[in-house]
């Protein structure tokens, strides 16, 4: 019973022993577990409270795909997957024969359009001149017609007027020489009669032959009177005729006048002719104008087909890398089929959603420390450049609302874009990273 007893003190001995000497051997680790956990606990709060941050985050970049604009036959892709490529180099050509040739049936209809367009400007100036002239002439023949008109019309109303008074001026001539004619014939008469009696009187011896002379005197004297008169009624007579005769004379200023007149309406009919002339110019220009559309519509035409023909060429928009070729060359492709996609690999930013719990303490300016899978051992910088203006869930095709009735509030991520450089070219579009927005 004794050594039983011995026996179990000693078992229980060794246990403790070996217990003490585990103890001894834990502890020490123990003691560095905690304390690392309480470091990187630390870390990890001090980290939190100056940063927020996501892994829900990638790089993007501009994919620029490269789509054909004109059908056609691909007769030439030069570029291979990952290829690099310059700006301006070629990347692939469409089949160009019917493009070219229609290129050469526009621009030969552009020659020929603006060959009729030169003719008929050509007319369009030569009945514009003729017109001119034409206008100018009939003014200037319109102009003579009326000045002659208004010199014939002064000089015939003029000598209607000379010779109207100078007819009432030899008609009371005439009246006043038969006025003395009649006189002188009265006396000439009386004289005769005197005479006669004297004479008789002197032959029965009553009168003195003096008295019969007085009498045969003033006899003499009445017939000399009676004569002048006579001869001053003949002049009187005859200047009145003359200036009847100038009468005809008015006659024919008075015909010289009407046919002024006739040229003057002749004048007036050759410059209504001669703006009629005007209405075949009018006529003239809407041909130059109609000319002149087709002209700007067959020029319209031959860019449209020169651009046509140059879209058979597709040339790299950037200095990049090719992504991905999607066609081959002897495909027939259709206008927006994908050719090719390239992009930059230098034009790349980060893509992070942040949960709206935590967007208000993101600031543009902030500095991002990004940690990418591909490169564990590496940190990347970048700053936060632009904070979206809605929660991603507005952009989905059935967006989140709380019209149902089984509602679930869920946490929602606004899209921020983080600028970042990548000199290397190491960041690639559609890699997933780790952002932290260093906010205090």
């Amino acid at each position: 019973m004794s050594a039983d007893t011995s026996s179990l003190a000693d078992t229980s001995s060794t246990l403790v022993q070996r217990r003490a000497k585990h103890w001894r051997l834990l502890a020490p680790l123990l003691a560095a577990a905690l304390v690392g956990l309480g470091y990187w606990g630390l870390r990890w709060w001090w980290y939190t409270l100056h940063h927020v941050s996501t892994d829900d985050a990638r790089v993007k970049g501009r994919l620029i795909t490269l789509s054909a604009q004109v059908p056609g036959r691909l007769v030439v892709l030069s570029v291979e997957e990952g290829q690099r490529v310059r700006q301006g180099e070629l990347i692939a050509r469409l089949q160009p024969d019917e493009y070219e040739a229609q290129v050469a049936l526009h621009a030969a209809a552009l020659e020929a359009a603006r060959s009729q367009l030169a003719s008929a400007e050509a007319e369009l100036e030569l009945a514009r001149t003729t017109a001119i002239g034409a206008v100018e002439r009939s003014d200037a023949a319109l102009g003579i017609s009326l000045s002659q008109l208004a010199e014939a019309e002064k000089a015939a109303a003029l000598e209607a007027e000379r010779v109207k008074a100078s007819l009432r001026e030899k008609e009371a001539a005439v009246e006043e020489a038969k006025a003395r004619l009649s006189g002188a014939k009265a006396t000439l008469d009386k004289a005769a009669v005197d005479l006669e009696r004297a004479r008789r009187l002197f032959a029965d011896g009553v009168i003195a032959a003096q008295q019969r002379d007085q009498a045969a005197a003033a006899y003499d004297l009445a017939l000399a009177q009676y004569q002048s008169a006579q001869e001053a009624l003949n002049k009187s007579q005859a200047l009145l005729a003359m200036a009847q005769a100038e009468s005809r004379r008015v006659q024919l200023l008075l015909d010289n006048v009407r046919t002024r007149q006739r040229q003057v309406l002749e004048s007036e009919a050759l410059k209504k002719l001669a703006s009629a002339e005007w209405q075949r110019v009018r006529k003239q220009e809407e041909v130059v104008k109609h000319l002149q559309a087709k002209v700007q519509e067959a020029e319209a035409r031959l860019a449209l087909a020169r651009l046509r023909l140059a879209e058979t060429t597709l040339t790299s928009p950037v200095d990049g890398v090719v992504s991905q070729v999607i066609a081959d060359a002897g495909e027939y492709v259709q206008p927006g089929q994908p050719i090719v996609i390239v992009h930059d690999p230098r034009d790349v930013w980060i893509e992070a959603n942040i949960e709206e719990t935590h967007i208000r303490k993101v600031r543009v300016g902030q500095p991002v420390e990004i940690a990418v899978d591909a490169y564990p051992d590496r940190t990347f910088h970048g700053t936060v450049a632009q904070i979206g203006t809605a929660t991603r869930s507005e952009f989905a095709l059935i967006p989140v609302g709380s019209a149902s009735a089984h509602f679930i509030k869920v946490t929602q991520r606004i899209p921020v874009r983080i600028a970042v450089a990548n000199p290397e070219g190491l960041l690639k579009p559609g890699m997933m990273v780790v952002v932290g927005i260093r906010v205090k």
